[in-house]
C-alpha cells in the first residue's frame, strides 16, 4: 500500500514537471496565445445572423391608376446634422463592414454597377425629375470627386492666397439628403400613402475664399432601382441592437427628420424663391398640415 501511494506521488510530479517543461516564454499555453484574424468557426455574437444575407426589400400594395383619386408630388431635405438622421451618416470612416454609413452603400452599388446615375441638371433649379438622363459610369465616377478650397501662404511672397485641389467626397462630406415623393390618396384601402421615388446625397459648395455658397447634389437615384441594395445593409438602431434595421425599412417606415423645400406648383419653383428661415420652414409645415387635412376631411363623424 504504501509503495502504490508513493508511486501516485511520482506519477503526479512527472506530469507537474513535463507540463512544466512545455510552457516556456517562446512557447505560451493555449489560452494565452493571441491571434489577429478570426477563424472560420469564431462568432462575433451571441447567434449567427441569418435574416439579413436573406433581406428582401418591403413588398409595395398593389396600386392602379384607377384607385388613385388624389396625388401630390413633395421634394424632401434629410438633413444629417440632425440626431434623428444620425444613422444614416455615421460611420463616417468606410471600413466598416457590418453597418456601413448610406453614402458608403450608394458608393459601393455605384462602383459595382448596380446602381444607376441620373444628371442632376445643375443647369436648372428642378433637377431632371422624370430620371430621363442617365449617366454613364465615367461620369458617376468623377461626381465622387470635387474641388476643395483653403487659405495657403505663399512661400516668396509671404501672403495668403487661395488654392484649389481635388479630393475624393467622403462619407462626412454629406451634408443632407434630397428626396422626391408622391403622396396620393388610395380610395381602395382608404388611407393616404407616400412612395419615395429618388434620392440625392448633397455637398456644400464652397466660394473661391472657401466660405459656403449652397448645396449641392451629387447625382439623382431612382429609389425603387435602390431598394434591392438598401435592404441588405443595416442601419444603427440606438435603442436596441437585436433590432437593427436596413435603410430600405428605414425609409418605409419613416425613421426620418425632414422638411419640405418644395411642392408640386403652377410656377414650378420652390420655397426659398418666396420665403426665407424660418418664414421657408413655417411654410413646410403648412403644407405638411395641408396634407394632413386633406386625409382627415376624407372622413365623416
Amino acid at each position: 500500500m504504501k509503495n502504490l501511494k508513493l508511486l501516485g506521488v511520482f506519477v503526479a510530479a512527472s506530469s507537474i514537471c513535463g507540463f512544466a517543461q512545455t510552457i516556456t516564454p517562446n512557447n505560451p499555453p493555449p489560452h494565452q496565445q493571441s491571434s489577429t484574424t478570426l477563424g472560420p468557426s469564431v462568432n462575433n455574437g451571441v447567434y449567427i445572423p441569418e435574416h439579413l444575407p436573406n433581406r428582401k426589400p418591403i413588398p409595395y400594395v398593389p396600386l392602379r391608376e384607377a384607385d388613385v383619386i388624389w396625388q401630390h408630388r413633395i421634394w424632401r431635405v434629410i438633413d444629417l446634422r440632425e440626431k434623428i438622421n444620425h444613422p444614416l451618416y455615421y460611420p463616417t470612416d468606410e471600413v466598416s463592414a457590418k453597418r456601413p454609413s448610406l453614402f458608403s452603400v450608394i458608393k459601393q452599388g455605384i462602383i459595382s454597377h448596380e446602381l444607376s446615375v441620373y444628371d442632376p441638371n445643375p443647369s436648372i433649379y428642378d433637377p431632371d425629375e422624370e430620371f430621363k438622363i442617365e449617366e454613364p459610369y465615367s461620369e458617376a465616377q468623377k461626381a465622387f470627386v470635387h474641388e476643395v478650397t483653403f487659405m495657403k501662404q505663399d512661400t516668396v511672397t509671404g501672403e495668403m492666397a487661395s488654392v484649389t485641389v481635388p479630393d475624393t467626397i467622403k462619407p462626412s462630406d454629406i451634408k443632407q439628403y434630397f428626396v422626391k415623393e408622391d403622396w396620393f390618396f388610395d380610395k381602395q384601402r382608404s388611407i393616404m400613402d407616400v412612395r419615395i421615388l429618388g434620392i440625392a446625397p448633397v455637398i456644400e459648395s464652397v466660394d473661391d475664399k472657401g466660405q459656403f455658397k449652397s448645396y449641392k447634389p451629387l447625382f439623382w437615384l431612382y429609389y425603387p432601382g435602390c431598394r434591392n441594395l438598401f435592404s441588405r445593409y443595416q442601419c444603427y438602431n440606438p435603442y436596441n441592437d437585436a433590432e437593427w434595421r436596413t435603410y430600405d425599412e428605414v425609409f418605409h417606415k419613416r425613421q426620418f427628420s425632414s422638411y419640405i423645400k418644395e411642392e408640386s406648383n403652377v410656377y414650378n419653383r420652390p420655397i426659398v424663391t418666396e420665403a426665407q428661415g424660418v418664414d421657408a420652414l413655417l411654410k413646410s409645415e403648412e403644407i405638411k398640415d395641408n396634407i394632413f387635412k386633406f386625409e382627415h376631411d376624407m372622413w365623416n363623424y
